[in-house]
């Protein structure tokens, strides 16, 4: 899956306001050419959007995780992978055992160190739009196996510095809309904005 995202190059980040919203938001942004989107769990009724999405035949991240146990629970319903704004206690190890990959979030090098010492298939750098695309190379001698999930605060044409830096993906939230705030030819618009400044 991992992988997968490394080629895609950028991460839809679906704060919608509700599950009819997130479902509309992530077929605008698989019309843009995104096979992987992230639904967060900061959405009333995020849970009831992983299967339609699932069924449409998209992988499905399910972000803003805010504790180890509902990652079992989130894998049984099709998410593959678990996305946090920071490393919950066990949240690594629980998904692990679930069979799915976890990005805790950091932002601090201690925090991004933690969570690559446990395990992590990636970090995510949040909120990255309080960083600099420099960070990453700096960090590079000393977790050279760190991998950088990136999103908070980036425009859809401003990409493509963090790629170049070297991050696995880039996420992209508000910065995004949803079909209920910008409608859905937007958020198709906007995405395909991104994956061209990500080529």
């Amino acid at each position: 899956m991992l992988e997968e995202l490394a080629r895609q190059r950028i991460l839809p980040v679906l704060r919608c306001k509700d599950a009819e919203d997130t479902i509309a938001t992530a077929r605008a942004a698989a019309a843009a050419g995104c096979r992987i989107v992230e639904v967060t769990m900061s959405t009333p009724g995020a849970e009831d959007a992983i299967a339609p999405l699932v069924a449409d035949g998209l992988v499905v991240a399910v972000g803003t995780v805010s504790n180890a146990s509902d990652v079992r629970r989130l894998a049984d319903q099709g998410a593959s992978v678990v996305v946090s704004f920071w490393n919950p206690p066990g949240f690594v190890a629980a998904a692990g055992d679930a069979g799915i990959p976890a990005i805790p979030g950091g932002f601090t090098t201690h925090e991004l160190a933690a969570a690559h010492a446990e395990g992590a298939a990636a970090v995510k750098l949040f909120p990255a739009g309080l960083a600099d695309p420099s960070f990453i190379p700096a960090l590079r001698p000393l977790l050279p196996g760190l991998r950088l999930l990136v999103t908070g605060g980036i425009e859809p044409e401003g990409v493509r510095p963090w790629l170049d830096a070297g991050a696995l993906a880039v996420g992209l939230g508000s910065r995004l809309g949803t079909a209920g705030t910008v409608g859905t030819d937007e958020v198709e618009r906007r995405c395909r904005t991104a994956l061209a400044a990500a080529a």
